[in-house]
């Protein structure tokens, strides 16, 4: 049983979603584009990879990152060994540039692979689990208050108790009427908010000097990167705790977000960062400067769900709640199944090998 790499593919995919989410990042609706990557080896064992895009994060596009994946990355990794991720990440790392998705999509599939030839989940190279589960996030998105509220009473029923307000597309008056609206949902639920950086320093003072009583846990990304003078600002008009996101992409700007004391939590989008590994070195360098992480996410299946929910489990300390919901509750079938089971509205992972989740043979064809 040699274990060298035999076969790199990647395939995009045309998935369908079944909800309207309309938020500050551009509205998702109809279908997502996502690639899928298969690593092969010799023996027949396979390993996945997802990524999914959103143009507001990254230049990649899915054509884009499957023709990376097939023409450069693969003839750099086919005769590695799957269990020498260190050799196989730094070849794909060094070959280009930047591309995050791509090098993310492809590391994923290296970790399942190597998980799935030792017989363990994925979390055990990650160092093993700290907890057992995760709490499920829901964005509130369809910025209607009628439609708001039967999607949030759906939400509660199948026991999410953590709530995203996506905010910023909305006039403040409007956005703070929504905000009321869930805050009076139920007592026991947990309320943010997310402006995708989309928000004005007059808007967001009025708005959340307007919700100064409203139980916020924290706004996430309320201006555009790099605007760190109006951040500042707010810091000092409101009282609330403020999340990277697209303010975070990376080492660099962790020591910005650092040197600054702008935010108190940082979105963890596997994507975004470039991969699993990359990911737990960023969020436990935040944590040595006391910021948390937070389980991001983009518009991905089960796949990649289940993959960045192994990695989860293993860091602390971070703060509860994900936005993995889309595999659950937006995109339609058919998707792969499996990785994690629901349990009172937090993702418990399996312990099968791997991320336990498989794509059909069809699939790569």
């Amino acid at each position: 049983m040699t274990g060298r790499i035999a076969e790199v593919r990647a395939v995009v995919r045309s998935l369908r979603m079944r909800e309207h989410q309309v938020m500050g990042a551009g509205d998702l609706a109809g279908h997502t584009d996502n690639v899928f990557v298969r690593v092969r080896d010799e023996d027949g064992v396979c390993g996945y990879g997802e990524a999914a895009t959103w143009a507001l994060f990254a230049a990649e596009t899915p054509s884009g990152i499957r023709d990376l994946v097939e023409e450069l990355f693969a003839p750099l990794l086919i005769g590695r060994s799957a269990l020498d991720l260190n050799a196989c990440t730094g070849a794909i790392e060094s070959a280009i540039l930047a591309n995050p998705a791509a090098k993310s999509s492809v590391e994923m599939a290296l970790v399942d692979l190597a998980a799935r030839r030792l017989g363990v989940p994925a979390m055990t190279l990650f160092g093993g689990p700290v907890r057992d589960s995760l709490g499920l996030s829901y964005s509130v998105s369809a910025q209607d208050r009628a439609a708001e509220a039967d999607l949030v009473a759906a939400r509660y029923a199948e026991g999410y108790r953590i709530f995203k307000l996506k905010t910023g597309v909305r006039p403040w008056r409007e956005d703070l009427a929504r905000l009321e609206a869930l805050c009076g949902f139920a007592d026991d639920i947990s309320v943010r908010l997310d402006f995708n950086g989309t928000g004005t320093v007059p808007e967001i003072g009025m708005f959340l000097r307007a919700a100064a009583g409203l139980p916020l846990e924290f706004v996430e990304q309320p201006f555009a990167p790099g605007d760190t003078q109006a951040l500042r600002w707010l810091r000092q008009a409101v009282p609330v705790a403020f999340c990277a996101d697209e303010s975070f992409r990376g080492t660099a700007d962790l020591q910005r977000i650092v040197a600054d004391g702008t935010f108190e939590v940082v979105s963890l989008k596997v994507g975004k960062l470039g991969g699993l590994r990359a990911t737990a070195a960023a969020a436990r360098t935040a944590a040595t400067f006391g910021i948390r992480g937070y389980a991001g996410a983009f518009s991905e299946t089960r796949l990649a769900t289940s993959a960045a929910l192994q990695l989860m489990v293993t860091l602390d300390p971070i703060v509860d709640g994900s936005d993995y919901y889309f595999s659950l509750v937006v995109l339609d079938e058919p998707v792969p199944d499996g990785g994690y089971t629901v349990k009172d509205g937090r993702l418990v992972p399996w312990t099968e090998p791997g991320f336990g989740v498989e794509l059909a043979e069809e699939w790569f064809v």
